[in-house]
C-alpha cells in the first residue's frame, strides 16, 4: 500500500492557503463558488487561480474561453491584480506525460512555497488535468499540497463515475487517484439550488457583482431552471466549516477508461464527502457578497 496522508482541513479561525483550477466558462456554478472564496479573506488566502479547459477530448479554445471569463469575473468583484492567474493545459494524452502550461508552472511554484506543515489546498472544480500534471511534473509538491477535487457522482458511488470533470480527463483522474497525493474527493453538491425569482430577489440588488452574477442566468436557458445545481459551492463550504458536510474515509479505488471503480488494489486512504448542508451553503455565500459589496444596492 502506497504511503498516503489523510487531508486534515485547518481548524475553523485558522486560514487556508488555496489555490483554485477552474472551468469557469463551463458553468455558471463555478462563478458562484469563486465568489464565496472572494468573500471570506479571513478563512481563504487566494494564491492563485487556474483557468481550467473543458473541452473533453483534445484541444479547444476552452482554457481561453475560461481564462476570459476569469478576467471578466475578477473584474466585477474587484479582485484584479490581488493574486495570480494563468491558462491550464490541454487534456492528457498519455499515462504519465503531462500537458505543460502557466498554470500548471503556477501550481508547483505555490506548493514548493508551502511546506508539509503549512500545505497548499490546490481546489480543483473543473478536469484534473492541470492538477495531475503537476504531480506528474514535480512529484516533489506531494507533501506540500492537499487536493480536493470535485468528483460528485454520489449516485453510482462505489460503482462507478458518471462527472463531467472525470469524464473531461480520465487519464488526469486515473493519475490523482494512483499517486500518493492527500486526497478529498468531492461526491456531493446536487442540491445547492436556487430559483431565479430568488437570486434576482436576494442577489441581483447587490451591486455589480451581484447583477453580473444573477443576469450570467440569462445566459443559457437551464441556468434559469429553479432546480439548477451550483454545485461547486459545496467544495468550499466544506473547507469553509467541515462540520457542515457528511463525510468518510475510505480506500482509494482505481478507475477504468469507461470510469468503473476497481477496489482491488490498495492506494491508501481519501477522504469522500458525500453530504453538503445546503442552506448554510447559501447563507455562506450571501455573507460574502455581502462583504464583497457592502450590501450596496
Amino acid at each position: 500500500m502506497n504511503y498516503r496522508i489523510i487531508p486534515q482541513i485547518p481548524p475553523r479561525g485558522e486560514i487556508v492557503r488555496i489555490l483554485i483550477d477552474s472551468d469557469v466558462a463551463n458553468e455558471i456554478d463555478d462563478l458562484y463558488a469563486l465568489a464565496i472564496v472572494f468573500g471570506h479573506p479571513e478563512r481563504f488566502k487566494i494564491e492563485g487561480i487556474v483557468a481550467a479547459h473543458f473541452s473533453g477530448n483534445g484541444p479547444s479554445d476552452s482554457k481561453e474561453q475560461s481564462f476570459k471569463l476569469l478576467k471578466e469575473l475578477l473584474e466585477k468583484a474587484g479582485m484584479e491584480n490581488k493574486f495570480p492567474i494563468a491558462e491550464g493545459s490541454h487534456p492528457m494524452q498519455y499515462r504519465n506525460t503531462p500537458v505543460d502550461s502557466e498554470g500548471v508552472n503556477l501550481i508547483i511554484r505555490k506548493a514548493m512555497e508551502s511546506t508539509p506543515q503549512d500545505p497548499l489546498w490546490v481546489v480543483g472544480i473543473g478536469a484534473a488535468t492541470d492538477l495531475a500534471c503537476a504531480l506528474l511534473k514535480a512529484p516533489e509538491i506531494i507533501s506540500r499540497v492537499r487536493y480536493v477535487f470535485h468528483a460528485r457522482s454520489e449516485h453510482t458511488w462505489p460503482e462507478r463515475n458518471e462527472q463531467f470533470n472525470v469524464y473531461g480527463d480520465i487519464i488526469a483522474t486515473q493519475t490523482l487517484l494512483e499517486s500518493e497525493v492527500p486526497l478529498i474527493w468531492f461526491d456531493t453538491g446536487t442540491f445547492i439550488c436556487a430559483s431565479y425569482e430568488e437570486t434576482k430577489e436576494k442577489l441581483a440588488p447587490l451591486g455589480e457583482l451581484g447583477k453580473f452574477l444573477h443576469e450570467f442566468r440569462d445566459r443559457k436557458k437551464w441556468f434559469g431552471q429553479s432546480d439548477k445545481g451550483f454545485f461547486d459551492m459545496g467544495d468550499f463550504s466544506f473547507l469553509y466549516q467541515p462540520a457542515w458536510a457528511m463525510y468518510e474515509i475510505t480506500d482509494v479505488p482505481e478507475m477504468t477508461r469507461f470510469m468503473y471503480f476497481q477496489h482491488t488494489h490498495k492506494h491508501g486512504q481519501m477522504v469522500r464527502v458525500y453530504d453538503i448542508d445546503v442552506k448554510k451553503t447559501w447563507d455562506l455565500f450571501y455573507e460574502g457578497m455581502e462583504y464583497l459589496t457592502g450590501g450596496s444596492v
